[in-house]
């Protein structure tokens, strides 16, 4: 009866997590480009000794526990913005980053501004990787599909090409990290990162004067959102149930 306690209490912290991840993604819904994370569970497994089970080695079941957080990179709606600065990825691929440690990292979003240096930057103040730089008198930024940045500089009358903008690519993205909204990290499980023309090798294109819209749906995170908290209930009620019992047990002995 102890170990129904225990079992409840893993039941307990693994919809807990759920309704963690559930409620970060429903907080995000309106955040540009924004991927939902799911949640894995796994059984916990302990060795039952041979002379309980005639002899052969089995396994009890001692609960169950969260063991992955996986990123759903499926497209979110791309809707116009009318700004030239902002790009959106129709398909896979994602924007390499620096951060402020020189790390690189890796995000969706493709609203871009320029830094006081006239370096391409992400809403959320990250330089693009590819160092891309406008001159001050820049007009006309045109990102064309494939990645190329334009504009007329020096008041000519010809667009100039000024930098590619690539897309990393990884074999396993679900297996990335979110480290902030909007802004992962490789790890093992999604493997290392492959930078692409946009457009080749199954990368999507660049929509200038778009933005992509989150992928979550709130329909799905409320329904998964009640099925958590019911299973949260249930273990709850395990824990009380597992508690009478044992103060049964009790009564009985005295």
């Amino acid at each position: 009866m102890i170990q129904s306690l225990y079992i409840a209490e893993t039941g307990l912290n693994s919809q807990q997590k759920m309704i963690d991840v559930i409620s970060n993604n429903i907080a995000n819904i309106t955040t540009p480009s924004f991927k939902k994370a799911q949640v894995g569970f796994a059984e916990l497994l302990a060795p039952v000794p041979t002379d309980f089970v005639d002899s052969v080695p089995q396994d009890a079941g001692r609960g169950v526990e969260v063991n992955r957080v996986l990123q759903d990179f499926r497209a979110g709606e791309l809707k116009p913005t009318g700004q030239r600065m902002d790009v959106a990825i129709n398909g896979e691929g994602l924007l390499a980053v620096e951060l402020a440690d020189g790390s690189e990292a890796y995000s969706r979003a493709g609203r871009l501004q320029l830094d006081e240096n006239g370096y391409l930057l992400t809403a959320e103040g990250h330089r693009l990787a590819a160092a891309i730089q406008l001159p001050p008198d820049s007009t006309d930024v045109t990102i064309t599909r494939t990645g190329l940045v334009l504009a007329r500089v020096q008041g000519g009358t010809e667009l100039v090409e000024l930098g590619q903008i690539q897309l990393g690519r990884f074999n396993h993205a679900e297996g990335l990290r979110a480290i902030a909204p909007n802004l992962y990290s490789a790890t093992e499980a999604s493997g290392p990162v492959q930078f692409y023309q946009p457009g080749e090798a199954g990368t999507g294109q660049l929509v200038q004067g778009h933005a992509e819209m989150s992928n979550v749906s709130m329909n799905e995170e409320m329904v998964s959102l009640m099925l958590a908290q019911r299973g949260y209930q249930l273990n709850a009620r395990l824990v009380q149930v597992a508690d009478q019992v044992l103060e049964t047990i009790n009564n009985i002995r005295r």
